[in-house]
């Protein structure tokens, strides 16, 4: 039995040797013929393959080219641009990198489906998948391609990449599965220190880069680029500097300088040595540099655009001061201290892209020795500002950023800026020949013991960046019963031609107003009158500015992103009307003058600024010409103003009750000498000024002479009570004539305020003395204080 065991299993054993040879031959030959169809077939996949990927590549680098040069200069290189028109590319678009970036993915579909058909032979099957990729390494922040293209530029070191990983099926030949990382891309930098400087010339060096490797022990990986050494004979290289004007300043305008000399230095390297020579800056840190941006492109139309210059910095000087001089009634000198908290002088300041410096359309004092350089050649969305609160630089954080477009129009023979609107985010951030871009932002002095905070202006190196959204709490309403800005302290209704009618006040028939509400329950304070002339029927001011208010509130092309900082409103017409319905609805003449005004409701503050400009087209005579007008409906109780200086001292105040007003001849109070301040107020403290500045005052003078005044009528409108405070080159008891071409400029600021609270003196126990709490803040709207921009 153990016998036969024994032969069973080596006959098992041998079957299975048996089978073992035949399978490892059948094995043999199947290798023998697999080897032999890798050998004819690796030669077409290899090609197939290669080409494809170069083929990928070189669809990505013609994308991020058409994306880079419409960023840069769209009509400069419309031939290139203008091709993908029809995917979504346009002038409008070219600073909108979301649009280039889907031009391209539709663009590589279309590719992808060429190349299908192109290999259908082949059986292939073609598509990419967008990854990230790290450039922290390539550019020395922290920036990331993702979403398929991605350009970050505007500082030394910037750069355009487009990263994707190609994955390839070639279903005929048995291929799968075979996927690669194609990058193309263009790295350059600018070392910020010159090499020489000459009376003719400067000598910088720049280093370039192109595509590169791919490190992958970092995840997402990370680039490293590979110098560039072809930028001489295959790409270019341009130069941009700051025009200077006699005095040496920069006008906020950039020209090509005319290149001398590129050397090439070997890894990338390259000198650089142009014309004109320029000035060396030195920054926060003490680095040197020349205000230049340069430009760079490769053989494949890949432009990367860099700037020496990372931030513009300067610091706002306040100049108001903290100790005031008045005269009382009797003529006596008194001194009126500030209280430490002044939190309402909160500075709206304008930075035009020319590079002046702005406050109530008054153009700022610069330092001469600071001479800060234009922004580079960027869309307006980049930019931001950093303000401190403090007066220290560790407060120096992100503040509201508003862009605006104006404009200097000749008007009857003047030059004035003209708002038109806020800005189109897209747009560049140039200085033009007929407009001018506005960066708006507020500098706050929060207490006496702050003479100086700094201003840091910066932008943003990513090309997708889009404007900034801030809080505000001002908020503009239309509708068939409100042309209103919402405002916390004050609700501000717009009357005009096409909303005559106030709500719970007098119809004014087309005449262009504003009128003051309570924002809790919508009682209206009265209307501030522009201005006006003559008088019906024994009315005042007749003839009063007519037209219609254009309110800009929100950005072009961004509508939902509202002003964050101020809404303002224009009115800019010939003619004028009547608020007693003589006139009907239409204006009453366009013989007398043309108005121009520009009122802001600013986000934050407590005053609203009012830039008027009058020119008189015939010579006219009337009973009473008056300047400005702001009515009470009977809420004020406390009346004053200060003297000009003519017939009192200067600064001397007056301050009157209710019944000095309503016991007055026909209840009109008039008064000489009109200052820089009228003002009026309730028993419970809640008071609302008119600030004039310098040039109005000088006007009333000017034009009225012995006869301009102060006054305040005690009756009229809806309420029977009224309570007016007004300007007047003459009272409406006097007769005189006002000559052709006489031209008016000059601001005011309605002021509201209260007889303590922050901000404020605590004058709640002594209800006549409320008016010093205008009084104290009356220097920041006059122009001999007006802030400066000094050297931080």
């Amino acid at each position: 039995m153990r016998s036969k065991a024994r032969r069973s299993a080596q006959m098992v054993v041998a079957a299975i040797l048996v089978i073992g040879l035949m399978i490892m031959s059948v094995l043999v030959t199947v290798y023998e013929a697999h080897s032999l169809f890798l050998r004819t077939r690796s030669p077409v996949v290899r090609e197939v393959v290669g080409a494809i990927t170069a083929d990928f590549k070189r669809a990505l680098a013609s994308m991020l080219a058409v994306a880079t040069r419409a960023y840069f200069n769209y009509s400069e290189f419309s031939d290139l641009t203008d091709r993908f028109s029809s995917y979504g590319m346009s002038m409008n678009n070219r600073h909108n990198f979301t649009v280039a970036r889907q031009v391209a993915k539709t663009y590589l579909e279309y590719w992808r489906q060429s190349i299908t058909k192109a290999y259908g032979e082949y059986g292939v099957q073609v598509s990419y998948e967008i990854l990230q990729l790290d450039l922290s390494k390539e550019l020395g922040r922290q920036r990331t391609v993702y979403n398929l293209m991605k350009g970050y530029w505007y500082l030394p070191t910037s750069g355009s990449y487009a990263y994707a990983k190609l994955r390839l099926n070639i279903t005929a030949m048995g291929f799968y599965n075979w996927e690669s990382d194609v990058l193309v891309g263009l790295t350059l930098t600018v070392y910020r220190k010159p090499i020489s400087v000459t009376g003719q010339n400067v000598t910088i060096m720049i280093n370039v880069r192109q595509d590169g490797s791919l490190d992958y022990s970092t995840n997402p990986p990370s680039l490293v680029g590979t110098p560039y050494g072809r930028l001489i004979t295959k790409g270019w290289v341009r130069i941009y500097y700051p025009q200077m004007d006699a005095s040496g300043r920069f006008t906020g305008k950039w020209l090509q300088a005319k290149i001398r000399d590129v050397t090439y230095a070997g890894m990338g390297n390259y000198s650089v040595t142009f014309e004109p020579s320029l000035p060396v800056l030195t920054d926060l840190k003490g680095d040197q540099y020349v205000p230049i941006m340069v430009v760079v492109s490769d053989e494949r139309g890949i432009i990367v655009e860099a700037s020496t210059y990372y931030y513009i910095y300067f610091a706002v000087q306040r100049n108001t001061p903290d100790t005031l001089i008045y005269y009382d009634s009797s003529g006596n000198k008194k001194t009126l201290t500030r209280p430490s908290d002044i939190s309402n002088e909160v500075y709206t300041l304008e930075m035009s892209s020319n590079l002046s410096l702005f406050w109530l359309g008054q153009k700022l004092s610069v330092d001469p020795t600071l001479n800060f350089p234009p922004f580079p050649y960027i869309p307006i969305k980049q930019i931001r500002v950093n303000v401190t609160l403090d007066g220290t630089t560790g407060t120096l954080s992100e503040r509201p950023l508003q862009y605006e477009n104006w404009t200097t129009v000749v008007w009857h023979g003047v030059p004035v800026d003209y708002p038109v609107g806020l800005s189109d985010p897209q747009m560049d951030f140039v200085k033009g020949d007929k407009y001018n871009t506005k960066l708006v932002f507020q500098v706050k002095f929060p207490s006496t013991n702050i003479r100086k905070q700094y201003v840091t202006l910066w932008w943003y190196d990513d090309l997708d960046t889009e404007p900034a959204v801030y809080q505000t709490q001002i908020q503009f309403i239309q509708d068939s019963t409100h042309k209103d800005v919402w405002h916390p302290l004050y609700d501000v209704e717009f009357v005009d031609q096409e909303h005559q009618q106030s709500r719970g006040y007098v119809n004014y028939y087309g005449v262009a107003a504003f009128v003051l509400r309570d924002p809790s329950t919508d009682d209206a304070f009265g209307p501030y009158n522009l201005h006006g002339f003559g008088r019906y029927r024994g009315n005042l001011q007749h003839y009063r500015p007519y037209g219609t208010w254009q309110v800009y509130y929100q950005y072009m092309r961004y509508s939902w992103i509202k002003a964050p900082i101020r809404i303002f409103a224009v009115l800019n017409t010939e003619y004028v009307g009547s608020v007693y319905g003589d006139c009907g609805t239409s204006p009453c003449s366009n013989s007398y003058y043309s108005t121009l005004a520009i009122v802001q409701i600013v986000n934050g503050t407590r005053y609203i600024p009012v830039i008027t400009y009058i020119y008189w087209k015939n010579t006219q005579s009337d009973y009473g010409y008056w300047l400005c007008t702001e009515m009470g409906r009977g809420y004020a109780d406390y009346f004053a103003y200060t003297a000009a200086g003519y017939q009192y001292k200067q600064n001397q105040t007056f301050v009157y009750t209710y019944n000095d007003v309503s016991s007055s001849p026909r209840g009109v109070l008039i008064q000489p000498d009109p200052g820089v301040l009228m003002t009026h107020w309730s028993l419970v403290g809640v008071g609302r000024a008119v600030i004039l500045n310098q040039a109005a005052v000088n006007l009333l003078q000017s034009i009225g002479g012995a006869y301009a005044s102060f006054s305040s009528t005690a009756f009229g409108g809806s309420s029977g009570r009224q309570g007016s405070i007004e300007a007047d080159f003459w009272p409406y008891t006097t007769s005189k004539t006002v000559q052709q071409g006489t031209l008016l400029m000059y601001w005011t600021a309605v002021f509201d305020y209260r007889a303590s609270g922050t901000g404020f003196l605590d004058l709640s126990t002594g209800v006549a003395d409320v008016w010093k709490n205008a009084y104290i803040y009356v220097p920041m709207f006059e122009e001999p204080w007006a802030p400066s921009i000094v050297k931080p």
